[in-house]
């Protein structure tokens, strides 16, 4: 008995360091992935921010994103998403946002995180790819291009 405590210990701890926690884990729901769908379709873009809590450029790029959110809260012609890598429970709850709404390719072709993806929302291609970029300049100029370039 004392064994397979142990064992099972082991395993919790061994899960919990590799970043696989079952605990806190939420699945998405249909509503949040129908509601993404909603958004995504009422708009132009699609910022997508490829993700890993242990990737250092993904640090750097945080505080932009971040304000980036922020300042195009009240835009609906863009939407943020994270691709979540850390684990593959966020990394499966970002799958099926990906697939409802019709970029599921772009998310398996995607491996490394410290990326910053520009998708049209209408063709759903890549316009942007920006690498371990952190200057929120640079997105706002990429962005407002786009945007204009999509205006009927």
């Amino acid at each position: 008995m004392k064994r397979i405590l142990f064992l099972t210990l082991v395993f919790i701890l061994l899960i919990s360091q590799s970043g696989c926690s079952i605990i806190g884990f939420k699945k998405i729901s249909k509503e949040e992935i129908q509601n993404t769908v909603t958004r995504v379709q009422r708009s132009k873009i699609i910022v997508v921010d490829v993700y890993h809590k242990h990737c250092e450029s993904c640090k750097y790029i945080e505080p932009a994103i971040k304000k980036l959110e922020s300042d195009y809260s009240q835009n609906p012609d863009v939407v943020f998403l994270k691709y979540d890598l850390s684990n593959p429970f966020t990394s499966s709850n970002s799958r099926a946002v990906a697939k409802a709404i019709g970029i599921e390719n772009i998310y398996k072709s995607q491996r490394f995180s410290g990326v910053v993806l520009i998708i049209s929302s209408n063709s759903k291609k890549v316009l942007d790819n920006l690498v371990a970029e952190y200057n929120i300049d640079t997105y706002i100029k990429v962005i407002e291009k786009r945007l204009k370039e999509n205006e009927s």
